[in-house]
């Protein structure tokens, strides 16, 4: 983490002002209650509150100095105190400054609609097989938890791999220019941010800001299964190497195997079979992205195959919990077409002959299409080789709706009532099944799963 003296500090934000003595700080925090003994406080004015006003638990807890927004009224008087003109801004020059004198460590950008969170977790575990890594926490991908990540870095670090999401059009730019990526990365194009983004091509355009602060000798790693992606990388000049499920890719997907709970994959680059404790083919193709960038680093195969062995994904990510003979899949961070789809595919690839059913809920931030996508994935699911869907949520009812117009989908249902919903999969539960529950975070399918699991535990 960053460690500094006041007077440093300072130095690193435009128009500081620091009053006090030149204490030393380590870290900072932007959360009175997690701070810790040494920290620097940043307080932010959000929406719904003013950390300003929580300098005292700040104080309390350990804060030895704090940055202060020079119109707040009644700056702390016992501890030092730099006056700026805006404390978020603050954080990100500090953190941009902080980022240009980590010179010895190499910084990875991963973007994309899908798959970024998966894909750093996998990268990291590989790249710690040989180097001092460290990666963003959990999702703290945008305008504030990228700056947070960078200061939490240590300064010896040498691998630092960084996840970046966006809202809108120059996000990821501004992001970009803050980390100065050795090597970028972009997973995929999909419906997720249509309510903002408007189109697909957009889309594309705001992915693709992840090369503004790129390094003159970066690289970027780009799915290359991707058309409209393409077409948008291909404006720019920078070296690229692409991965997927396409020959025309420099390094592809040659085998897919699925087991009840990991899965086998070879790449076009190699003879080896590579395993991973972990569900779905989508997240082979992630694999591939990791490996194009541990071939950059120079990493042996070996290094890959035990990165890969030890792999733990940032939960509600396919975290697959077994009680008995009912195996519950939760994937119910994110939501959208493409990533339902890849659940799909995920639980009909399941090698056991038990009752597949698939429990989903809206996907949400698609704009003015969501009616229409939600139809449509109905319709996809419709011919999926699995037993039964369980739908809850305004949008999903046209989800099952879709299905139920089909004869020969799957039996579907849907639920007004969340306890009514858990009470059905409890029921189910009784027989040999795989549920996989699938939703945007804001349905809080979380809760869901949690009841549904205190219930298979008694």
């Amino acid at each position: 983490m960053i460690t500094r003296q006041l007077r440093k500090i300072e130095s690193m934000i435009a128009g500081a002002k620091w009053i006090g003595e030149n204490v030393q700080i380590h870290g900072v925090s932007i959360d009175s209650r997690t701070v810790v003994q040494g920290n620097l406080y940043i307080p932010i004015i959000g929406p719904n509150s003013n950390g300003h006003d929580y300098i005292n638990g700040a104080i309390q807890n350990g804060a030895v100095a704090t940055l202060w927004k020079k119109d707040q009224p009644n700056p702390p008087q016992d501890i030092p105190t730099i006056f700026v003109e805006d404390t978020l801004i603050a954080l990100q020059q500090l953190a941009a400054s902080y980022r240009n004198q980590l010179k010895q460590a190499t910084f990875i950008g991963i973007t994309g609609s899908n798959g970024k969170t998966s894909t750093k977790d996998i990268l990291h575990q590989v790249l710690s097989t040989r180097f001092k890594t460290k990666k963003t926490i959990g999702n703290y991908n945008n305008h504030i938890g990228v700056p947070l990540t960078l200061l939490s870095l240590d300064e010896d670090v040498e691998m630092a791999v960084i996840e970046m999401g966006m809202d809108h059009l120059l996000e990821i730019a501004f992001l970009s220019d803050m980390v100065k990526p050795d090597i970028a990365m972009i997973m995929n194009i999909g419906s997720a941010h249509l309510e903002t983004m408007g189109t697909l091509e957009n889309i594309a355009q705001a992915k693709c800001e992840i090369v503004t602060g790129l390094k003159k000798d970066g690289v970027l790693v780009v799915n290359g299964d991707d058309d409209l992606l393409l077409k948008e990388t291909k404006r720019h000049s920078c070296k690229q190497l692409t991965f997927g499920e396409k020959s025309s890719n420099q390094l592809y997907l040659t085998s897919f195997h699925q087991g009840e709970s990991s899965l086998q994959f070879t790449a076009s680059n190699s003879n080896s079979m590579f395993a991973l404790s972990l569900i779905g083919r989508h997240q082979a193709i992630n694999c591939l992205a990791v490996m194009q960038v541990a071939h950059l680093l120079h990493l042996s195969e070996a290094d890959i195959q035990t990165g890969f062995r030890q792999v733990q994904l940032t939960t509600q990510r396919n975290e697959v919990k077994r009680f008995g003979s009912v195996t519950i899949i939760n994937d119910t961070y994110k939501s959208n077409p493409e990533s339902v789809k890849a659940a799909i595919q995920t639980l009909e690839s399941l090698p056991n002959r038990k009752r597949k059913i698939f429990v989903m809920g809206d996907m949400v931030d698609l704009g003015e299409q969501a009616v229409a996508l939600h139809k449509q994935i109905g319709t996809y699911i419709a011919e999926a080789n699995i037993d039964m869907v369980l739908g809850s949520g305004d949008l999903t009812f046209h989800t099952i709706t879709s299905i139920q117009e089909r004869d020969t989908s799957p039996q579907a249902d849907f639920f007004l009532e969340e306890e009514k919903l858990i009470e059905t999969i409890i029921v189910l539960a009784k027989e040999p099944c795989t549920i996989l529950l699938k939703a945007s975070r804001s349905l809080q399918f979380d809760k869901v799963v949690e009841a549904i699991e205190k219930r298979l535990m008694k």
